[in-house]
Parts: C-alpha cells; structure tokens; sequence
C-alpha cells in the first residue's frame, strides 16, 4: 500500500504543481490578499488593521477567516512575495486530498481497487485541481473535513473534534456544513466520547465571539438570502404589477425564500453543473467543460445507483448535506467553491460506478474493459489539460487581473526616483497589488494607513486616498476642456489605466500624447496594454 500512496502522490504532486507560477497567469486579488496578510503576520504578528494574532483577519473591504492566511506564512518566509509562496500551499493540500481519500475509503470498505479508483478520479478531477493551483480556502476545508472523518471513524476523537473545531476558521460554508456532518456521523456511529476528547471545543470560543461581534457573520450577511435586497425588490415588483390580495400568498419572504433555496440546492446536482460549463465564473471553471469529466456521467448515476440499492448511506448523506450552504446564498446555484464538499462524495461515486460497470463483465475480459474506459477518461483529461495549458489564459486574463504584477513590481523599481506616485485605483483595487508586490513593510501600513481620510483633493486634479510617503491611489478629476496630458505634473510617476484613462484603442506604447513619456506598459496575454507607467518630460 505504501507505494500505492506514494505513486499517488507524486501523481496528484505532478499535475497540481506543473507551472504553478505562470498558471493561472496572475494572482488575482483574493490571493493576493491572502500573501499580503501572511507577510504581515510573519513580520509583525498583526494583520493589515494592527490586530494581534486575529482569529478573524480585517482585509480592505471584508472580514475574512484566518486559518488559511496562518498556513501561508511559511512559504512567504520561504519563497516570499511571488506565486509559489501564495499558491505552494493549496499544491501540497490539494496533492494530499487524493490520499487522504484513498485512507478514508479503504477504511470503510477495506477494499483497495476502489479506494484507488476514488482516488484517481479526485486526482483527474478539472474542479479540484482548479482549487489546488490557487489560494482558495476551499481546498484546506476539503483536507480537514476528510481527516476529521477518517480520524472520527477510526474512534480518535480528540484528534477528529480538533480538525472540526478548526473548520469554521477556514472557509464560512462550514459553519453550516461541519455541523450537520457531526450530527451524520454521530447517527451512524453512536460514539462514546470521553470528556478530554471534548477538549478541542474551547477553540472555537473565538469563532463564537467573532460571530456575535458581526465579524464572522458579515459575509454571509452580504451573501445571504434572509436579507438580501435584491429577494425584496423581487416582491415588491411582483406586487407592484399585481396589487390584488393574492399575490401576497405567492410574493412573499417565506416563500420566495424557500423557493431559491429549492433551485439553488438542485442546480448543485443538475448536467450543466457537473458536465457540461461549470461555474460561470472562470476563475472556478474551465467553462470548457463542467466541473468534473463529461465522460464520467454514466459512472456517477451507476455509482450512485450501487450506493443506495448497498445503502452507502454515509457518502450518500455527505452528498446531499455538501450542497446546504450553497443553497442558502442568493448566487448559490453552481458555486463552485461553495460547492467544495461535494467532491469526495462524487469521485467515490465514479470509482463505484467504474468498477460496478467492469463487474459486469467475466474475469477474462475485465483487464480490457478497464484499460479502453482509462483511455478514454485519460483522452477526455488531455483533451481538457490542452485547453487548460493553451487557452485558458487568454480567454480568462481579465478575471485573473493580469497586468497588476508587472505594473506594480515597476512602480516598486521606479518609485524612489520620483517624488510622487500616482497609482489608478478604478480598474481594480491597486491598494493591496501595491502593498504585495512592492513589499510595502507592513509595520508602516499599520501605522500610515486609514480608510476614514478623505477621499478628494489629495491632489491637483486628483482624487482619491493617500498612503504615506508619496503614494496616491485614486484617478483623474478632469477640469472641463482638459485632457489626462495637460494635468500631470512634470517630475511626478502616473499609472495609468488603458480602460478608464484611454480614448478608444489608443495605443500609448506606439503613440503617446505629447508631452508624455511612457516609462512601461503592462499588457494582457493578447499584447494588449493594461496599465502604462508615464511621465510628464
């Protein structure tokens, strides 16, 4: 078995690692975020806003849960501000969930060809190597909802209750989803648990004060359907075209509520999902094909056929609670990283169905069997692994926000040669890019920065915020009359936005305004200019 794992492994190590630092081609702001706060951690304890050790982190805009940044500070102290020191630990997690499966498996069925198969499907599956080749919490939430498990079912519970007790610092859906599973596994295997096993309890005290300050419930308060405005103004309009008595028995909170949680919970389980686009967002698909390997359809519905008529009800019960969360936000239909904790119960499902459709035939021809379904599945994984190689990058740039690395690690080399910085702020926030790639010490973040200052007349013709020396993130105010060339301030060093700053398709690199000097362009994976760095000469 040990050089089963091993392969495995180095399988699973192979394909999430390969090109990691180029692909996806930019760290996109969450990520960002996330490198930015384990530097702050790793150089003075605190987090971006000065909080000591937070067991939940303030980023810019939200409150996030920590674990994640926590985990990341060794390979920012190993590997620094870049790509690997971001991304090298969802590598390792996601290189870990396959075998952390094949454990789990193997101990609930005690059967090798299946815990293999299981595995080998978690390994090929497009949704989970996605995951693992950027700094998304949902894969470390996989990885401890797993061990919680194998550890539960093995009667470890000190050891189990730990990786569970942690999991609501990791990723929101898990204040949901950890729960009902613990209830599940509780049915199932009617523990005798020893006080000291409790232990581990006292840990998610902070998570609880956290959640009656605001701070761990101020996501799901923007994402929520209890609240949601847009669920409100659904009724309103409803009513306003039917003012009649009825309609107040079908345009209501209660009901409308109910029923985009039912669409919501479906929409996890329906084809275009699971096959056909995936997540809408190209950050968390490929959208070339869905969310697992079309070709695996007929082994998920014969997987899940075998699993009830063995009354499997354990990955079966894993499956129907993983979509819960999801269920319960107003964009939750096919959100992938909501969706996360369906992928164990899925890829046993395949490993079921494969072996459940080999049975079906005699001894000598299973071997053939077996090898033409892993040719074709290992055709349909290279089909996707060419698009994903080849194309991906330049038909997703955008939602990666390529351009802001090299825009941002000029500004870090150029900076001391000018006495002002002038950083465009409209395209996407340049805050935190900045503070990342420059490596901006945090010490003095902490200690120069505020959100409460005041937003205009940081500068002639320039609105925006300030950050201590000489840094203005913010745009134009353009007097009437004036274009962007006749208010820079000769001496000074513009970043300038090809979208918002640019008439058209007018190309600086080739053609600059007079007067103008461009330092730098950064452009796209099409050559198009992003961001130019310029001068008033």
């Amino acid at each position: 078995m040990g050089l089963i794992l091993s392969l495995l492994l180095l399988f699973s190590g192979l394909i999430r690692g390969y090109a990691v630092s180029s692909l996806p081609p930019e760290l996109f702001g969450d990520e960002v975020d996330v490198g930015y706060q384990a530097y702050s951690l790793l150089h003075t304890g605190r987090d971006l806003y000065g909080q000591l050790f937070p067991t939940y982190i303030h980023s810019l805009s939200e409150w996030r849960t920590p674990l994640l940044m926590y985990y990341t500070v060794p390979a920012i102290f190993i590997f620094n501000n870049t790509e690997w020191g971001v991304r090298g630990p969802e590598v390792v997690l996601g290189t870990l969930s396959p075998v952390i499966l094949f454990l789990l498996v193997y101990q609930l069925s005690h059967k090798r060809s299946l815990s293999l198969i299981s595995s080998l499907a978690l390994s090929l599956m497009p949704w989970h190597i996605l995951y693992s080749r950027a700094a998304f919490e949902a894969v470390l939430l996989l990885d401890f909802e797993l061990l919680g498990t194998l550890l539960f079912i093995r009667r470890q519970y000190f050891m189990a209750g730990l990786f569970f007790i942690l999991t609501p610092y990791i990723y929101s859906t898990a204040t949901v989803f950890t729960p009902l599973w613990l209830v599940c596994l509780g049915v199932f295997y009617k523990p005798k648990i020893k006080l000291v096993s409790l232990l581990p309890v006292v840990l998610i005290l902070p998570f609880v004060i956290s959640l009656f300050s605001g701070h761990a419930a101020e996501r799901f308060g923007k994402v929520g359907l209890f609240n949601n405005r847009e669920i409100t103004d659904e009724i309103f309009n409803f009513r306003r075209e039917n003012p009649g008595f009825w309609e107040r028995w079908f345009s209501n909170k209660p009901v409308v509520i109910a029923q985009k949680i039912y669409t919501n919970y479906l929409s996890a389980f329906s084809p275009e999902f699971l096959f056909i686009r995936g997540d809408p967002t190209a950050r968390q698909s490929l959208q070339y094909i869905g969310e697992l390997l079309p070709v695996w359809a007929p082994f998920l519905i014969l997987g899940l056929v075998f699993m009830i008529k063995r009354r499997q009800y354990l990955w079966l019960s894993w499956l129907l609670l993983a979509p819960v969360p999801a269920a319960l936000t107003y964009d939750g239909a096919y959100h992938a990283t909501r969706l996360f904790m369906m992928i164990p119960p899925l890829s046993v499902a395949v490993g079921t169905g494969i072996i459940t459709s080999v049975n079906f035939f005699r001894r000598p021809v299973k071997i053939f069997v077996y090898l033409i379904i892993w040719l074709v599945i290992s055709y349909q994984f290279v089909q996707a692994a060419n698009y994903y190689l080849n194309h991906y990058s330049q038909r997703t740039w955008i939602w990666w926000h390529v351009g802001f690395k090299t825009a941002m690690t000029q500004v870090a080399r150029l900076a001391p040669l000018y006495p002002r910085v002038f950083i465009n702020n409209t395209y996407e926030p340049s805050l935190i890019r900045f503070l990342f790639y420059s490596r901006y010490p945090p010490a003095e973040f902490q200690r120069n920065f505020t959100l409460d200052q005041p937003k205009s007349g940081i500068a002639p013709d320039y609105y925006g915020f300030f950050l201590a020396p000489k840094y203005y993130f913010g745009n134009f105010s353009l007097p009437p009359g004036k274009s962007i060339p006749d208010v820079l301030i000769p001496g000074d060093l513009y970043v300038v936005s090809q979208r918002d700053n640019v008439a058209g398709d007018w190309d600086w690199r080739k053609n600059p305004p007079g007067g103008v000097k461009v330092l730098f362009t950064s452009t796209n994976p099409l050559n198009q200019p992003i961001f130019y760095l310029v001068t008033k000469s």
